[in-house]
């Protein structure tokens, strides 16, 4: 649906947005009785606030919670237009059913997971994004704001010890890694981080924002959930190998360990091929319902950003399985280590 103008300053409550519950609705003027929370009012159903979609947009019905844009009329009477659904409710609904089964699930762990990824969000929104808005650098402050991130995921869900260590340790390095590719392919490819009309806007509203370095940015946030889940199973693999035959040394638990990881790595790749594909699947049937050619389409800059976003993760997330392996081959050879960093003395076997 399109959307409406924002309302103007604080302050002047001439128009603006209100929500409430469409009561009925009279076809023959194209109305709606909407109840808001202090009185009842008629909305406009349609007219020159929305783009005529004929019959891909959903009716409105009685009964449905609605968002209302108010603004006065030629006669300087408020007048309403019926924007758009309120979809919280479905929204908690689904968070609710979420929740549900990780618990059931997952048990301790499923909250821990929900715990550590509601915190994850809370640095994204309370420190990425107003230190980009800030005018920092975008990619010193989302590297910072991953290790906050990577502490929360690693640590607090799977525990402090030498293989979550390990991981925390080698998905730092993968991330950093692909902050650099990032950085050298978009150089390379001349992405301005201009692609698509949401920079257009963040240009126009917040001009002191660097694009490109927002795109990477976004980059390298997308590939954290991939990254920390390989180098968490790679490390783990190693410690059971070492605690299973302490005589494994470091060039035989590597090897043994980089088995289980590249069929590991395979999968998720494509897993996270999949899912930038998926949420660019709308951009894919825009250029082919514009009869785009295959060569022209890989020049645009909103599909070459896409592709460096897919080919430049995929490569930090195969280089993340050597680069944990190793560090935990180095840790765990042996089995000298403890379950958990500070004790002197390894398991007994």
């Amino acid at each position: 649906m399109l959307l409406l103008p924002l309302a103007v300053a604080q302050g002047d409550d001439s128009f603006g947005y209100i929500e409430g519950r469409i009561v009925a609705i009279d076809e023959a003027r194209n109305v709606a009785i909407v109840a808001l929370p202090d009185r009842t009012v008629e909305a406009q159903l349609g007219g020159s606030f929305f783009m005529d979609q004929g019959s891909l947009l959903p009716e409105f019905r009685a009964g449905q919670r609605v968002e209302l844009y108010f603004a006065p009329g030629p006669d300087g009477q408020r007048q309403y237009n019926v924007a758009d659904w309120v979809r919280r409710p479905a929204l908690l609904w689904l968070l609710g059913l979420f929740v549900l089964v990780a618990l059931v699930v997952a048990r301790g762990k499923g909250l821990r997971a929900i715990i550590a990824t509601s915190a994850s969000l809370v640095v994204i929104i309370a420190f990425i994004v107003p230190g980009i808005l800030a005018g920092h650098n975008p990619l010193l402050i989302s590297f910072i704001g991953a290790g906050g991130i990577l502490i929360l995921a690693i640590y607090f869900v799977h525990g402090l010890n030498w293989s979550t260590t390990a991981a925390l340790l080698g998905t730092l390095i993968a991330v950093a890694v692909t902050m650099g590719l990032g950085i050298a392919f978009s150089e390379l490819a001349h992405l301005t981080g201009m692609g698509d009309d949401k920079a257009m806007f963040i240009s126009f509203g917040a001009p002191q924002i660097a694009l490109k370095g927002l795109l990477l940015a976004g980059l390298v946030i997308g590939a954290l959930g991939a990254l920390a889940d390989i180098t968490i199973v790679q490390a783990s693999v190693v410690r059971e190998l070492a605690h299973a035959n302490p005589n494994f040394g470091l060039r035989e638990l590597y090897r043994r360990a980089m088995k289980v990881g590249l069929e590991h790595v395979g999968s998720l790749i494509d897993t996270l091929v999949l899912a930038y594909t998926g949420a660019a699947l709308p951009l894919l049937v825009l250029l082919n319902l514009g009869e785009v050619g295959t060569i022209r389409a890989l020049n645009l800059e909103l599909v070459a950003t896409e592709i460096v976003r897919i080919l430049v993760g995929s490569i930090g997330l195969i280089l993340a399985v050597p680069l944990t392996t190793l560090l935990a081959a180095l840790l765990f050879r042996g089995d000298r280590l403890p379950g958990k960093p500070g004790l002197e003395h390894g398991h007994k076997h």
